[in-house]
């Protein structure tokens, strides 16, 4: 091959010229629009002289044209002038010209054709001046048919009325009929009948008139009926007289092509319609900057995509989370990970995102998945924040039974030194100020026993805007002039199932704090409403569960808190107050007694805004609950020499109710553990009372123990006693005929003595 392809994306012109026309003696050469020379044969440097240092991949026409003008080939005159009017020549397709002549009198003839892709073929032949054009015009046609014949595109050369007189393979193929029958066929015949069809041939018709080119893309019927998309363009051709004698089209099946962009546009449609209506989020952003967002992206951060696109999609990312995402655009896909988004107004959301790189209209993207998890990461902040609050209750609970054992032990020896002393004076304060001191200690272990919902509770049907009026002229003289407290009670509550005595301790401490907040004065309100909430309605299930609730309402106008103290607001000894100011257990009783009482608990509270405590309590029955019989409170405190068996693990408490029984009159017998007391009842040949904690070790529980102890003596009377208080859980662990009492820790000895009694003789 003697000349290679410069400057073009298909090498088959080069190879036309070097190949088919290698070994032949006319001259062959192509070139593009910018005149670059595309490849040439052998022959075409021979006739045109010219030298080969000037014939490499980067040389035009209009070096090799300069070359011969400066040569003298064209004749006297300026050589650019010559040049110029050679090229026009040369590029005006479908014409030949006798070109310079050469040696021995002979000149050369080019003809030029536009072979489609921008590229046109010269064939340049040596004749002699005289020699008939019809001879010159023949070799020509053979040349013509010879590259028509070998390229891709569809060649018709047709007559003034669109008569096909020749053609190469590819317009047979195009047009769906062998050579033979397509010569002497009217192209237009092959458009699709009607009267666009009759358009297009007139368009043409007159296009030929004024020397135009026509190009267009039109349907194509087959003589079997099949039909294709077929790009043509018709050129006119002219005879040496200027007269427009036929036409030349090139045409290109475009069906596949039109097919594949068709389903291409379907199937980019129908990818846009489910990534728009997808629920997750998709976002495609190139070097930082939005290109496309669907539907969902522009719901989860509040703005349109118009107002998306071109923005940097770090604006849409939380400052503490920017490493995070920009460490994950490193990957080529990152694997799923939390962080928080900004939406539009500010507000701040949680997303779910994973990215991947992509390509985007030609250049790397990076593809980003979102999905708004705001609510699902609500509700496991809430379930953490429960099981946190769980596990403090469960440790403030051990803390206050190992307390109120404590606190037992001092309390009963502080009344047995009281009355074995003659104390008098000073001796006898001391001692009074200690027991004062214990019964403090006993009202902080019951606010800790609230928290962990292991208080005692006297649930009781209650009238909540009874018990609110009622403490509204308490709470106005506590609070001062300086607080407006103002009650809005609903018409007709619902009644609630709860331990009144504790209901009112809650509201009394929510008024204190709100007092705290307000220093300068403000608002209280109390509000009561009744709520009914839907199973459509509740977003989060383990949160709040659907039903019937009477909703109680405590709202200040004071400072409110932060976000951390929020937080932290219901964890037992958290205070903002000063030290000794207070002892940090009041939300966290109410928080306690609210779930015992099944109910549920929620603050709304920002700086300046005030605090919202909301409570929501269940629904009860219209009808009071059965209630235990009430026990004898007159019996006498002394004990009448009846056998009384003591279980208890705290060795010094066990000790002190032995002591205690023993000087009530009481025969006792005591084990540390259940194994021990089970050893002792099948020794024993009788014993009137069970006296037993509730919770011992060794895997036996004073349950337990009591369940055993009630088959070996049935009708056995039994009192519990506990550091924990669980009275409203044990009672229905126990046969339903078994009669049996509580005494909570610490328990002071006129308080013992009585419960004894009233037990012995229910």
């Amino acid at each position: 091959m003697e000349g290679t392809l410069a400057n073009t994306t298909d090498s088959r012109w080069s190879d036309l010229c070097g190949t088919l026309f290698g070994d032949i003696s006319e001259g062959a050469f192509a070139f593009d629009r910018s005149l670059r020379l595309v490849g040439w044969n052998r022959a075409m440097p021979r006739l045109l002289k010219l030298p080969a240092s000037l014939l490499d991949t980067t040389v035009s026409v209009r070096e090799i044209m300069t070359y011969c003008a400066r040569r003298g080939d064209f004749g006297p005159g300026a050589f650019e002038a010559l040049r110029d009017a050679a090229i026009e020549h040369l590029c005006d397709a479908h014409t030949s010209f006798i070109a310079w002549p050469v040696d021995a009198g002979n000149a050369l003839r080019i003809r030029s054709r536009d072979v489609g892709d921008g590229v046109t073929v010269a064939l340049v032949t040596e004749e002699a001046p005289a020699a008939a054009l019809t001879g010159a015009e023949a070799e020509g046609q053979r040349l013509e048919t010879i590259i028509l014949s070998q390229i891709r595109e569809g060649f018709v050369v047709t007559d003034v009325d669109g008569i096909v007189t020749a053609c190469n393979r590819a317009a047979c193929e195009i047009l769906g009929l062998p050579e033979d029958k397509l010569i002497g066929v009217s192209t237009f015949s092959f458009l699709p009948a009607g009267p666009e069809a009759k358009a297009v041939e007139d368009t043409i018709r007159r296009t030929m008139d004024d020397n135009a080119t026509w190009s267009a893309e039109t349907e194509v019927v087959w003589p079997d009926g099949q039909r294709r998309m077929v790009e043509s363009s018709v050129t006119p051709m002219r005879g040496q007289d200027g007269r427009v004698i036929g036409r030349i089209g090139v045409m290109r099946d475009v069906t596949d092509r039109r097919t594949a962009e068709r389903q291409s546009r379907e199937a980019e449609t129908k990818f846009r319609n489910l990534v728009d209506g997808s629920l997750q989020g998709v976002l495609i952003h190139r070097r930082g900057r939005i290109v496309y967002v669907n539907q969902a992206v522009t719901q989860i951060f509040g703005s349109s995509a118009d107002e998306l696109a071109g923005r940097s999609v770090e604006t849409l990312i939380h400052p503490d989370d920017m490493a995070r995402f920009r460490d994950s655009t490193r990957k080529p896909v990152s694997p799923a990970f939390k962080m928080r988004g900004r939406r539009r107004d500010g507000s701040l959301v949680w997303v779910e995102v994973n990215a991947r790189a992509v390509d985007w209209e030609g250049e790397p993207a990076r593809q980003v998945t979102i999905v708004d998890v705001t609510e699902k990461h609500r509700a496991e902040e809430a379930l953490l924040h429960a099981q946190k609050l769980e596990s403090l209750g469960q440790l403030t609970g051990g803390i206050a039974h190992d307390f109120n054992n404590l606190l037992g032990v001092i309390s009963g020896n502080l009344e047995l030194l009281r009355e074995q002393l003659d104390a008098k004076g000073d001796q006898l304060s001391y001692i009074e100020a200690s027991l004062r001191s214990v019964r403090r200690g006993a009202e902080l272990s019951k606010r800790l026993l609230a928290f962990a919902r292991k208080q005692p509770l006297k649930p009781e049907l209650t009238n909540l805007n009874e018990l609110v009026d009622s403490m509204t002229t308490i709470l106005r003289r506590t609070l001062g002039e300086t607080i407006n407290v103002e009650p809005r009670l609903a018409s007709h509550p619902w009644p609630v199932l709860i331990d009144p005595g504790q209901m009112e301790n809650v509201l009394l401490n929510l008024a204190l704090n709100a007092r705290d907040a307000m220093p300068q004065g403000g608002r209280l309100l109390l509000e009561t409403a009744n709520l009914t909430l839907a199973e459509n309605l509740v977003k989060d299930p383990t949160v709040i569960p659907a039903g019937d609730y009477l909703k109680l309402t405590v709202r200040d106008t004071g400072m409110g808190m932060t976000p951390d103290v929020l937080a932290s607001a219901f964890e037992p000894f958290f205070t903002t107050k000063e030290v000794g100011a207070g002892s940090g257990l009041g939300l966290s009783m109410i928080y306690g007694f609210v779930q015992q009482s099944s109910g549920h608990i929620h603050i709304d509270s920002a700086p300046g805004a005030g605090t919202t405590v909301h409570l929501y309590l269940p629904r009860a029955a219209e009808v009071l609950p059965e209630r235990r019989r009430q026990l004898s409170k007159g019996s006498s405190p002394s004990g009448n020499n009846e056998v009384v068996l003591v279980v208890e693990d705290d060795s010094d408490l066990r000790d002190l109710a032995v002591l205690l029984l023993n000087r009530m009159g009481y025969r006792t017998h005591e084990a540390a553990d259940g194994q021990m007391a089970i050893a002792l009842l099948d020794k024993l040949p009788h014993i009137d009372l069970l006296f037993t904690d509730l919770v011992l070790p060794e895997g036996m529980s004073g349950i337990e123990i009591a369940k055993a102890a009630r088959r070996r003596f049935p009708g056995l009377k039994v009192l519990f006693t506990s550091g924990y208080g669980e009275s409203a859980s044990f009672q229905e662990l126990l046969p339903p005929d078994t009669t049996v009492e509580m005494i909570s820790k610490p328990y002071r000895r006129e308080a013992l003595a009585k419960r004894l009694q009233q037990v012995l003789s229910s």
